[in-house]
């Protein structure tokens, strides 16, 4: 202990210990100009100096928006309408890939899961004699219900004409040929959403709609296309002209099917076509 005490002092005093700096001109060694500073006072400047540089840089980095030029600073508290756009770009996003799973299953169903659906029912039309009685006479009244559903609905007619081939599924015509005049517009029967808009080698230019209700309507074989996919259509519309493409036609008309539940339904019980 007595020893630490006289080297506090000799450091004390070193500290205290004034030192003389000299500007000497370089060309001629004339001094320019003296200063008297001590190590203690020159510690405190600058530790002095050092605090005002980082007092200034911390309120750079707090007040200004030098901070957004630090990666990682501030991206939470102070860029919320970045999160919030980031949010609704997601949740759009979400809402475009559910609605083209739907869509393109739909198309699906309507297109290529026809064959199967067909084979399906005439399957089931050739093993009826094994079904009892109770059970056909529940999906009897199922169909009815939802014949008396559609009753209650206004659907307008896509085109005016006379009806060429009539509604046969048993030979896999699920829908109404309807002859019209050239060039004449096909309208939409009710108000809908466009989810399909496009071309096929059998079918040619063909519309699909989905309307409320969950009723799907079909228009196939048109000469020009009115719509895209997605498009908000109006009840009566004009969605397409009619026409003569795909392989599948055999002259200009239109060919219309509604499908309501997931099922085909005969449109000339809900839709006056002369």
């Amino acid at each position: 202990m007595p020893d630490t005490l006289p080297f506090k002092r000799k450091l004390l005093d070193r500290l205290k210990h004034n030192f003389r700096i000299l500007i000497l001109d370089d060309e001629n060694l004339e001094e320019v100009g003296s200063y008297n500073l001590s190590l203690l006072s020159f510690y405190t400047l600058l530790s002095v100096v050092s605090l005002l540089l980082s007092i200034l840089v911390i309120s750079l980095i707090v007040f200004t928006p030098v901070k957004r030029l630090i990666p990682g600073y501030g991206d939470i508290t102070d860029n919320k309408k970045f999160i919030e756009l980031t949010k609704k770009v997601d949740a759009l996003e979400q809402e475009v890939q559910a609605y083209d799973t739907y869509t393109t299953g739909l198309k699906n169903m309507l297109t290529g899961g026809i064959h199967t659906q067909a084979v399906q029912r005439e399957d089931s039309i050739d093993a009826s004699k094994n079904i009892p009685i109770e059970l056909i006479k529940q999906e009897d009244i199922l169909e009815n219900k939802r014949a008396k559903e559609l009753n209650f609905l206004r659907f307008v007619t896509p085109v005016r004409g006379s009806i060429s081939a009539k509604f046969q599924p048993a030979v896999q015509h699920y829908g109404v040929d309807i002859l019209a005049a050239k060039d004449a517009p096909i309208s939409s029967i009710m108000d809908g959403i466009v989810i399909s808009s496009d071309v096929s080698l059998q079918t040619g230019n063909s519309v699909y709609i989905q309307h409320p209700k969950n009723i799907v309507s079909v228009y196939k074989h048109n000469s020009a296309l009115l719509v895209k996919t997605g498009d908000v259509v109006k009840t009566g519309q004009a969605i397409a002209i009619i026409g003569n493409s795909g392989e599948m036609s055999t002259g200009p008309h239109l060919h219309f099917e509604m499908w309501y539940d997931g099922k085909v339904v005969n449109p000339e019980n809900y839709i006056n076509f002369n």
